[in-house]
């Protein structure tokens, strides 16, 4: 009788823990836990899975690549005297990599040099849509295709061999890396010596123009500049990064990523203000 009682002692004992453990592996997966760089990352996610999965992101894409080729068409007619071309950014503009930032988001972690160039080094960036038509059909058109970018000298040879496996007309000349400076104005300074660019396609505005690093000093620029915009400069939607994130602060980048969570919060404006 002494060993059952023991048994069952020993059996509440067990169940009882059991319902605490319970309790609280419950309360805790309700009860999200992370670092600031992982917040930040999270912050992410949503852009992520629009510019992934959503309609509607895709038809946004297919929209400017065609405006712009109707552009190029009108632009075809003129006689500048000059040979015809179109200027692109690369990423996020021909070549998709959201495959990498869902890669950061599911690890918990952000860009950094070391991982991206990983990504660059795999050569797996897909098209993205309607891009490998748009480049086929200014060639067909008579016109070039210059894809500028600020990817580094030495990530060339992939980025290379990225958009041939991708079928991309591209060749050495015609990529046009970062040199010492993120600004893209003398590189498309020098294209324009030469050639009359039809229109110029890119995620960021510093695609088209050197806007400023304020949030106030780029949308007064845009602003400047808006009957360009659907006619000479064609710009993809691109909610996960760019240089939009620095400009909420001047220090964006001199801090942590805490300092940065509380930057991106403190640069919204609610209507109770």
């Amino acid at each position: 009788m002494k060993s059952f009682k023991k048994l069952w002692y020993i059996c509440i004992i067990v169940i009882f823990t059991g319902i605490m453990y319970a309790d609280k592996a419950s309360f805790e997966d309700d009860t999200v836990q992370m670092t600031y760089e992982k917040l930040q990352s999270q912050q992410t996610v949503l852009g992520t899975v629009w510019m992934q999965t959503s309609a509607e992101y895709r038809a946004s894409v297919y929209q400017v690549f065609n405006s712009a080729k109707s552009r190029f068409l009108e632009e075809k007619n003129k006689n500048y005297g000059k040979k015809l071309a179109v200027i692109v950014d690369i990423d996020e503009t021909v070549l998709d990599n959201m495959y990498t930032q869902a890669e950061y988001i599911k690890e918990g972690k952000n860009y950094s040099p070391q991982a991206w160039s990983e990504w660059v080094n795999a050569e797996k960036a897909a098209a993205m849509p309607g891009a490998v038509e748009f480049v086929n059909f200014i060639y067909e058109n008579g016109g070039e295709v210059f894809y500028v970018t600020n990817r580094k000298e030495a990530e060339r040879a992939k980025t290379l061999d990225n958009l041939l496996k991708e079928k991309f007309v591209a060749d050495d000349k015609h990529l046009i890396m970062k040199t010492k400076e993120s600004s893209k104005e003398a590189r498309r300074n020098q294209i324009e010596k030469d050639y009359y660019v039809a229109a110029y396609l890119g995620d960021d505005i510093n695609d088209f123009i050197d806007a400023g690093a304020t949030a106030e000093e780029r949308r007064k620029r845009v602003d400047e500049l808006s009957e360009e915009f659907g006619k000479k400069y064609f710009i993809i939607p691109n909610p996960v990064y760019g240089s939009f994130e620095a400009a909420v602060n001047p220090d964006y980048y001199k801090t942590d990523y805490r300092g940065r969570t509380e930057m991106r919060v403190n640069s919204l404006k609610g209507w109770k203000e």
